[in-house]
């Protein structure tokens, strides 16, 4: 999964003074938080229009305003982890741990980070259940299907479809739980359930991405569906013509 999710909580606060009232001014500590939350939001702007550039220039500006901002650091994570350079991404998560160890947020990218950058699924399980054991963390249907990603990866199939369906328990309308079950039925060798999981995936889509197209052309050739099959090549090669998907049916690497 490459699907990369930003997101910061941003809070403005607004204090009403009525005409008798003094209006306090904030302090340095104060409108610093404020510059960096601007600056951290800024740079989420850049990276949902792709310019990495000024991503990576907003978010350092926030981090000059308040070095403790840890929406700042995960932000940080993800656009160094985007722009695969893993050793940045790596600084940043470690100093958004130093500042808040028990985020399940934090936690949670991190584990992702782990699984995915790192090729180490098994030693991301236990920040996925850091994240977990926050009862207040809004979506644990992310961790959960994280988890279940991971464990598909160390071909724990049963495991993994497990992980699924408690992240559906937690959100039944969380249709990515969908995708990875179609995939980790393919991959324990049952293409029928696959092709039953995709279908469900694939009818509450939109605009299928290249790893969606290149999972459903490894279904259809499963199941020997070569027509079918030709249809997601050729989609791949209109809409994501330079894309490593496609790469990976031309060198038959996937």
């Amino acid at each position: 999964m490459k699907k990369l999710c930003l997101l910061v909580l941003m809070s403005v606060v607004l204090s009403a003074c009525s005409s008798h009232e003094k209006v306090r001014k904030p302090t340095a500590a104060e409108r610093a938080n404020e510059i960096a939350q601007i600056k951290t939001q800024l740079a989420i702007q850049y990276m949902s229009t792709k310019n990495y550039r000024q991503a990576v220039d907003a978010i350092d500006d926030a981090l000059k305003a308040n070095a403790r901002s840890t929406d700042a650091w995960m932000i940080r994570a993800q656009i160094w982890q985007f722009l695969k350079e893993p050793a940045k991404a790596e600084e940043s998560f470690q100093r958004a741990l130093s500042l808040n160890s028990s985020s399940p947020e934090i936690n949670n990218n991190y584990g992702w980070f782990i699984c995915d950058v790192r090729k180490n699924p098994n030693a991301a399980m236990a920040y996925f259940d850091k994240a977990l054991s926050d009862p207040t963390y809004p979506t644990p249907e992310v961790a959960q299907l994280n988890k279940g990603i991971c464990s598909q990866r160390m071909g724990q199939y049963q495991l993994a479809n497990s992980y699924f369906e408690r992240a559906l328990a937690a959100n039944p309308n969380f249709i990515p739980a969908f995708k990875e079950m179609a995939r980790t039925a393919l991959e324990s060798g049952n293409s029928g359930d696959a092709l039953h999981y995709f279908n469900q995936y694939q009818s509450q889509i939109n605009n299928l991405s290249a790893d969606d197209l290149l999972l459903g052309w490894r279904i259809e050739r499963s199941l020997g569906n070569t027509q079918a099959a030709f249809e997601y090549e050729a989609q791949l090669r209109t809409n994501f013509p330079y894309s490593d998907e496609l790469g990976k049916i031309s060198t038959g690497n996937f």
